[in-house]
């Protein structure tokens, strides 16, 4: 099988969502695009795919659909694949990459504005399930909310997320986290954003000439979890995605999950028994804010520069929505 290789990944800086303000930019994705592709070495023209999930783009060269819909061009017109979550995008790159060796890949996403809380009343249904299933009390998720947002400002006043911010755009430029709320309501507030990867297979990177900072393994499953991704995965789905990869979870150096909720990482711990420390180390989604299209996205950025501190030689991204479940690996 192809070996898919991360050349290089960033984003831009996370800040809280705010109906008031307009809309996150599109040329911001441009901006995190152009930078990664500059550092690389690679030139734009070799470019053979975008894969973005932001819905304000069309590939058709329309300007507006039949219903007036006014959509926006891709980013540096760069032939492009759009879907509704940076997930999928990553999937859908990394089988192009294995499908032709010569596709040079970006993947990118954007959380541009509002995407609106209307599941978030059925989704607390599913935590107050998970949390009796897993035994999670109302003080641990009260604990964990308050260190994944204080671990995500530790990392930030020290630093340790220049690296991956590549946006210079005025609002964009420096994380802004969201405090949490006085009255301890252990919930993500909605945050704005865009992350962008570079993909190659490892052949075509060592013809260019390139290095690569890791090696990435997608593997996604049209079973959908129980509780709606809320809570972990059964054994046998975290078997059936980690397997072709030959790494177990207690061999990961990290794990990131989702941490719309802070039940879901505490469930995960309980489950698979790793260390509360490998699980989100540099904050999650209580710190950096829910990002709806680009979150996962994110969250591998933010893997493979906390892995290179470190000297991690492996972590997953383990997620779901209502269709799918997936897991991202990175092994260095």
């Amino acid at each position: 099988m192809t070996d898919v290789v991360l050349i290089d990944a960033g984003r831009s800086a996370v800040v809280p969502d705010d109906p008031d303000l307009p809309e996150t930019p599109a040329a911001v994705a441009a901006e995190v695009i152009s930078t990664l592709l500059r550092r690389a070495g690679v030139e734009q023209s070799d470019v053979t795919d975008l894969f973005l999930a932001d819905p304000r783009f069309l590939t058709t060269g329309a300007d507006s659909n039949p219903d007036g819909w006014v959509f926006e061009r891709p980013p540096l017109h760069l032939p492009t694949t759009v879907s509704s979550r940076s997930a999928l995008s990553v999937v859908q790159a990394v089988r192009a990459v294995r499908n032709n060796p010569d596709t040079v890949a970006v993947v990118a996403a954007t959380d541009f504005g509002s995407s609106g809380d209307a599941e978030l009343e059925r989704q607390q249904a599913r935590v107050r399930a998970v949390a009796a299933e897993w035994d999670v009390a109302s003080t641990e998720m009260t604990s964990w909310a308050r260190s994944s947002y204080e671990r995500s400002t530790e990392c930030s006043d020290g630093g340790d997320f220049a690296d991956e911010i590549v946006s210079a755009t005025a609002g964009y430029a420096a994380d802004d986290f969201q405090a949490l709320p006085p009255d301890d309501r252990a919930v993500s507030h909605q945050s704005r954003g865009v992350s962008a990867m570079l993909l190659m297979s490892e052949r075509n990177a060592a013809g260019h000439g390139l290095g690569f900072r890791a090696r990435l393994h997608a593997a996604c499953t049209d079973r959908t979890p129980a509780r709606g991704g809320v809570g972990p995965f059964g054994a046998r789905l975290v078997d059936q995605l980690l397997g072709p990869v030959r790494i177990g979870i207690r061999e990961l150096d990290q794990l990131e999950v989702p941490e719309q909720f802070p039940v879901t990482p505490l469930a995960w711990i309980k489950a698979t028994g790793i260390s509360r420390d490998l699980v989100n180390p540099r904050g999650g989604d209580l710190g950096f804010g829910h990002l709806f299209r680009s979150g996962h996205l994110r969250s591998l950025v933010t893997m493979v520069n906390s892995l290179e501190a470190t000297g991690g030689r492996a972590g997953a991204l383990l997620a779901s929505d209502l269709q799918r479940a997936a897991a991202f690996v990175l092994t260095r």
